[in-house]
C-alpha cells in the first residue's frame, strides 16, 4: 500500500480508552504497509480522558515502531480530567499533560 509520510490523522471529539484502541489499531496497521511517521493532529478533540492522555503518550514513546507526533494539544482538553482527578495525581497528571503541549520558544535573556 502506497502512504504518504507523515500521514496526518485528525482526532475530533472525546478520546478514551476506546478511542485509543481504535487509534492504536490503524497506528499498527499503517507501520504494517510500511508507514514510518504520523501526526495526530488533536484540534478536534473535544476532552481528552485519562485513557486517552496515557494512550496518546504511549504513542508518542513508540519513535521505535514508527515516529508519532502529537500536535494541537492543550490544557482545554484535559481539563475535566483535572478537574475530577484525586488532589495527589494532580502533578502527576499536569506533568503527563505538558509533555504533549507545545513547546514555547526558548527565551534569550540579555
Amino acid at each position: 500500500m502506497f502512504s504518504t509520510t507523515p500521514r496526518t490523522i485528525i482526532l475530533a471529539g472525546a478520546i478514551g480508552a476506546p478511542e485509543m484502541i481504535s487509534i492504536t489499531n490503524y497506528c499498527e496497521q499503517l507501520h504494517r504497509s510500511g508507514q514510518a511517521d504520523l501526526h495526530l493532529d488533536m484540534t478536534g478533540v473535544t476532552d481528552c480522558h485519562r485513557a486517552g492522555l496515557d494512550g496518546l503518550l504511549g504513542l508518542a514513546a513508540r519513535s521505535i515502531d514508527m515516529a508519532v507526533f502529537v500536535d494541537g494539544a492543550r490544557w482545554g482538553h484535559f481539563m475535566r480530567l483535572l478537574s475530577t482527578a484525586p488532589i495527589v495525581e494532580i502533578q502527576d497528571l499536569c506533568d503527563s499533560v505538558r509533555k504533549l503541549l507545545p513547546h514555547p520558544p526558548p527565551s534569550y535573556d540579555r
